[in-house]
């Protein structure tokens, strides 16, 4: 498939106190240029419902060199390819308007039948990836080994604000999650330079979760829990 790039000018809403752009809002953008890149190929959202099913993400590792500026027109490129016979790997990079690269990420998608809730084979689909090379372009996240205990356990309940229109919570709102609970004396210095996140069970309105926090030098591991087991696990490199 060919590669789909489309521009973007940061808004206010999407940054900080500092009027740089907010790491989860490069996770929404991502989302909106797989949606733009599936529509394109009639692989999107109304073709997922038409055949009873909805693509879901399953992983993401996001990797962050400069965070843009409000107002600055930014950039963004897409591709896709098949990773296994379950899972589609995009790709997403987001330059300034030099060329220079700003951000870029590593996404695994699945499309899940929506009557079994399981994944379902992309061949079977007619998803026409087969053959295609999307290789990673962002390095795994070498994480150190966290202690049996966590730094401390924060409880929420998924809101409305968090869920998506597909009806459970957005990718995004894990990382929000991990970021927002920790308490301010244990965050470490900087801002997250690479991020990874796996998803392992969908999360829906009302949906009660821990998020228990661990700390290691510039490292953090948040893992989102629940009395039905992980949501979501988050690890973050600062710097």
């Amino acid at each position: 498939m060919d590669d789909l790039s489309l521009t973007h000018t940061i808004t206010s809403y999407e940054c900080s106190a500092d009027h740089l752009m907010k790491p989860e809002f490069f996770l929404h953008l991502c989302q909106e240029m797989a949606e733009e890149h599936a529509e394109l190929n009639n692989l999107g959202f109304d073709w997922a419902v038409e055949n009873h099913k909805i693509w879901v993400e399953t992983r993401g590792n996001y990797e962050f060199f400069r965070r843009p500026a409000w107002k600055e027109t930014i950039t963004l490129r897409t591709n896709t390819g098949q990773a296994s016979a379950l899972q589609a790997r995009r790709f997403v990079e987001m330059t300034d308007k030099d060329g220079n690269v700003l951000a870029r990420a590593d996404l695994l998608w699945v499309l899940i039948d929506i009557t079994t809730r399981r994944p379902f084979p992309l061949k079977r689909a007619n998803v026409p990836l087969e053959g295609l090379e999307c290789p990673p372009i962002t390095q795994e996240l070498a994480c150190p080994a966290w202690s049996e205990e966590p730094l401390c356990t924060c409880s929420h309940t998924a809101a409305r604000r968090d869920i998506d229109f597909n009806g459970h919570i957005n990718n995004s709102a894990y990382l929000v999650w991990a970021l927002d609970s920790m308490p301010v004396g244990q965050v470490p210095e900087g801002q997250p330079a690479c991020i990874h996140l796996a998803f392992r069970k969908e999360c829906m309105l009302g949906t009660e979760v821990q998020i228990q926090h661990y700390r290691t030098e510039n490292f953090t591991h948040h893992v989102i829990n629940s009395a039905e087991g992980i949501r979501a696990e988050v690890d973050i490199l600062w710097s």
